[in-house]
């Protein structure tokens, strides 16, 4: 009898504990089968291991997956290759804000998420989702780095649920790429529109200047770093995917024209890593996405792998060369793949503007 009490309440807490977490057995799936691809790689590969599903992963991507949770008392555990007091993302995070806050400009917090956290298909398979009309986000230690850091007053988009609920567009495809790490123009768009609509509420944008632009989608073959990565160590051939490209264009009286990423001018400064230029020669990066949904261009100091330290030290080393380069300016967005958090050599460290 008593055996038989026992179980029954075993049952009801699973159960209780299922109504208020309905995903935490996938999640944990999830994260059991991120542990164990981590250490897969193909042999010769640098950098990629072949997931579930037709996908390529990342090492770096799934590293940042096994790492858990990486803020607080569990950030020397998720990156203990760097110093201790380093090794926790929110309290640089915070010193930047409250450096920019000073000079009277916000900070807009945007890290891309890893693919498998919005594809978890490429980890699990397809067998777990079928049937689901909503893909559930079964990686948050994101959402834990974001909630802390909002608490100290950052503004944060968090790309994730939009992604999630977005992933995939009938015309324009995915919002990543399969053959490569980073998103894809479709995806930046759906980021640059939910930049865009928090910085038109702001009370100072409606006294910037406008100007047209124009958009083109176009197509184009990739074949990005995964896919050449594992056909150099397999032997064999891969068919390019193909991505949609949104062209954007300044319009003027005589013509449309090209742009670039320098504007000293815009009160809005990108910042981060390869994510804040990807396609940028296609004209279809966040930079070009921005100036669309916004009205004008923005300033780009975006540094490649360089989205946790090197491009705040660029930011740093600007206004020391250039000290009224931050007059007039009211947002600066820092965009950078979300496995900077975990896969940071050197740490999070605090730079002073």
């Amino acid at each position: 009898m008593k055996c038989g009490f026992r179980i029954t309440l075993g049952l009801l807490l699973f159960a209780a504990m299922a109504c208020v977490d309905p995903d935490a057995g996938l999640r944990e799936e999830f994260r059991a089968a991120t542990l164990k691809l981590a250490d897969q790689r193909l042999p010769g590969a640098k950098i990629s291991v072949a997931g579930r599903d037709g996908w390529f992963l990342h090492s770096g991507e799934l590293r940042y997956l096994k790492a858990g949770s990486f803020t607080s008392e569990n950030a020397v555990h998720a990156n203990h290759r760097v110093p201790p007091e380093y090794a926790d993302p929110v309290p640089a995070i915070l010193d930047f804000h409250n450096q920019l806050q000073a000079r009277g400009i916000d900070l807009f917090l945007m890290p891309v998420p890893v693919r498998p956290a919005v594809f978890p298909e490429s980890v699990l398979g397809p067998e777990p989702f079928a049937g689901r009309e909503t893909i559930p986000n079964l990686h948050l230690p994101l959402q834990e780095l974001l909630s802390a850091v909002q608490e100290g007053g950052v503004r944060v988009i968090d790309l994730t649920p939009a992604f999630l609920e977005q992933r995939q567009h009938p015309k324009r495809g995915p919002v990543y790429c399969r053959s490569d790490t980073h998103w894809t123009p479709y995806g930046i768009t759906v980021g640059a529109q939910l930049l865009a609509a928090e910085i038109k509420r702001m009370p100072w944008y409606e006294s910037v200047p406008k100007k047209k632009f124009h958009k083109r989608w176009t197509t184009m073959p990739l074949k990005g770093v995964t896919y050449k990565d594992y056909e150099k160590a397999s032997g064999t051939t891969l068919e390019p995917e193909q991505l949609w490209m949104r062209s954007i264009k300044l319009e003027t009286k005589k013509g449309r024209r090209k742009f670039g990423l320098h504007h000293p001018e815009s009160p809005v400064i990108v910042i981060g890593d390869s994510n804040s230029t990807k396609w940028s020669r296609q004209r279809s990066g966040l930079p070009h996405c921005l100036a669309f949904e916004l009205g004008f261009q923005v300033d780009v100091l975006a540094v490649p792998g360089g989205g946790a330290n090197g491009t705040r030290l660029n930011l740093s080393r600007k206004v020391r060369a250039e000290p009224e380069y931050l007059d007039g300016k009211r947002v600066v967005i820092w965009c950078f793949s979300a496995r900077a958090f975990t896969n940071t050599l050197e740490g999070w460290i605090p730079i002073p503007l």
